[in-house]
């Protein structure tokens, strides 16, 4: 059975005015192509990334009104080097929004449809060994595995929980860079425009 081998912190983002939607998903979809990360079934194309989506509508009397959204994405990526059939670093973004409305604004003399409201994104990144169930499924290796892991790859382990680390540092910086957040790290300027992502 794969096991977790690495756990990184859980890295959050909470927004609570005008954003475009639309926009948030495709700049995460294309950062996501970028770093390299693949969806369930191994897809570069990011059709099954998605396992969750969940949208609630509430009316005005109940709170502020509005929806609510859930969408959930599975990403996964094989580090490079000579043990990549052995470990595959995984990463779920889970994002929560509420009170969501379509608004209208002008920006640059032109009228837009945005979305006012809060949205809080969750990243949460392991590092998961044997993931194909190899060493669990052999006679005499599953015996060893736990000693072959803490004994022989713990530098190895070690070097790529510091790459994830990174890795996951760097989305969660472009995502609050997105929406315009205060990072700590610099980040280069977004192939999406800033604001609502339809400056020239």
């Amino acid at each position: 059975m794969a096991t977790d081998i690495a756990v990184i912190p859980e890295f959050k983002a909470k927004y609570n005015d005008v954003f475009s939607l639309r926009n948030l998903y495709l700049m995460l979809h294309e950062m996501l192509l970028e770093e390299q990360w693949l969806g369930v079934d191994g897809n570069s194309e990011h059709e099954d990334i998605e396992t969750l989506y969940s949208e609630n509508v509430y009316q005005r009397g109940i709170h502020r009104g509005g929806k609510e959204v859930w969408f959930w994405w599975r990403a996964f990526k094989f580090p490079e080097g000579k043990y990549s059939g052995y470990f595959r670093n995984e990463l779920a973004i889970d994002a929560h929004i509420v009170y969501l409305q379509n608004v209208e604004v002008v920006q640059q003399g032109k009228k837009m449809n945005v979305q006012k409201g809060e949205i809080e994104l969750f990243f949460r990144a392991k590092i998961v060994s044997d993931y194909n169930n190899e060493w669990e499924k052999h006679w005499f290796l599953k015996y060893i595995k736990p000693i072959y892991e803490k004994r022989i790859m713990h530098v190895e382990i070690e070097k790529r929980e510091k790459e994830l680390w990174r890795d996951v540092y760097r989305i969660h910086a472009k995502v609050k860079q997105f929406l315009q957040l205060r990072t700590f790290i610099p980040v280069p300027e977004p192939f999406f425009a800033r604001t609502y992502g339809y400056e020239e």
